[in-house]
């Protein structure tokens, strides 16, 4: 076997899982595979299948220069990793089209088709990396659900879309923000895009607890909201991994957590014990929450199409069905109708979700306060300071589409303030 053909096979076969099966990187099954390389390896592996993915629209396009027929699943796959490592990642061309050719052997397609394609896209990769994604060549589901968007934010959008997140880190406070000992582009008093790339887990202040990481389209509802210390009573209905209650907690406020997810709960609880934060954490359904016990503020990250997170997830668009819409509707109109339930009066809602489709976010409030008379919008309020934020707020709501702060990228999000009036 030459070398890195093996990686290269087990790249392969992720990448067919998960557009074949709707498989996800955490999946049980991808992960042991993942869990058979070393650290070095394992990072090459993500590095390469991530970016096939981002990039598969536009190998896509590519393979249709040089390909007429029709070509199988596995053939596509394999040509969409090839090109993306050739054109987008510059890879060793040689390398990338041997350990190519000696995959298609294995799994029985045609090796000299493989061989012949991508040495005539090696001759031309930079002409290929011009290669230009338009509207139309997005997935039909997310044309169909996109009709809201101005043709200025679908600009935006396809310029964004398949590019690298930003590392984004939120701190407890100013003081921890002006001890940290790397280079820092501040997005407030509390937080800021890490400046140079690196494994956070290997910086003095993360082992500390001084910070964590949030992407800022996450941060910004509860900063805009600027909640000071007080005595409302907070949940946050599905915490984990933990961001918003960690904000929440670093005002010295009192919040409880819950996720009904356990494998996400574990998470939440590594980030909690390293922050050294002790809230009450719960293991429970929220929709089967007693409706006796009342909250004045209550958080919903309400699950989504987290259409939003296509740079981290960009198998949102490689996989070859779309979201279930219907099902993420009833579940977010479900999980807005039980914190109603649970509200004190002149109690809060804070609905979010990481995707700025309409039928996820304006729709559902518009659904909510139609049925729910005793609500209206509270709107958030930008600090004259960072007055260049004010263009996320629209008529009192927060929306993001994937978009640029200081040529540091951040994810398309909503989230709406609602407020109980009776």
């Amino acid at each position: 076997m030459i070398k890195g053909e093996k990686i290269r096979f087990d790249i392969h076969n992720i990448l067919y899982s998960i557009y074949r099966f709707n498989k996800t990187l955490n999946s049980i099954s991808i992960k042991k595979i993942i869990n058979n390389h070393n650290k070095e390896d394992i990072s090459f592996l993500h590095h390469v299948t991530l970016n096939s993915m981002r990039f598969h629209l536009h190998s896509s396009k590519i393979i249709s220069k040089y390909i007429r027929k029709k070509i199988r699943d596995r053939e596509k796959i394999l040509l969409i990793s090839a090109i993306t490592q050739i054109v987008f990642l510059d890879f060793k061309d040689y390398a990338v089209i041997n350990c190519s050719v000696e995959i298609a052997k294995k799994l029985n397609i045609y090796h000299g088709l493989v061989n012949a394609v991508l040495k005539k896209i090696s001759k031309n990769k930079k002409e290929l990396k011009r290669v230009n994604i338009k509207f139309d060549d997005l997935p039909k589901w997310f044309k169909n659900k996109t009709n809201s968007l101005t043709d200025n934010e679908k600009k935006i959008f396809l310029k964004n879309f398949n590019k690298e997140p930003s590392l984004h880190i939120v701190f407890k406070s100013e003081e921890k923000l002006k001890e940290f000992e790397e280079d820092l582009i501040e997005t407030s008093e509390t937080s800021g895009f890490l400046k140079n790339k690196k494994d956070i887990k290997r910086i003095e202040s993360f082992k500390k607890g001084n910070w964590w990481v949030q992407d800022f389209s996450s941060f910004f509802p509860i900063f805009s909201l600027q909640i000071k210390k007080g005595s409302m009573k907070f949940l946050d209905a599905c915490a984990a991994p933990g961001g918003k209650a960690f904000q929440i907690l670093s005002n010295n406020n009192q919040i409880i957590l819950n996720d009904k997810s356990k494998k996400r709960l574990k998470i939440l609880e590594e980030n909690l014990d390293r922050l050294n934060f002790g809230p009450k954490v719960l293991n429970q359904d929220f929709l089967k929450f007693s409706n006796k016990k009342k909250y004045d503020f209550i958080i919903i990250d309400a699950p989504c199409s987290s259409i939003g997170t296509i740079r981290k997830n960009p198998e949102i668009f490689f996989k070859n069905k779309g979201p279930s819409f219907k099902n993420l509707e009833i579940i977010q109109e479900d999980l807005l109708k039980k914190a109603s339930v649970l509200l004190n009066n002149k109690g809060y809602i804070l609905y979010m979700t990481c995707s700025f489709l309409k039928v996820e976010t304006i729709d559902q409030i518009n659904k909510f306060l139609k049925k729910n008379s005793d609500f209206e919008l509270f709107n958030f309020k930008i600090n004259k300071k960072f007055i260049e934020y004010s263009k996320f707020i629209k008529e009192g709501l927060v929306i993001t589409i994937p978009d640029k702060i200081s040529e540091y990228h951040i994810d398309g999000y909503f989230a709406a303030c609602l407020k109980k009036i009776k």
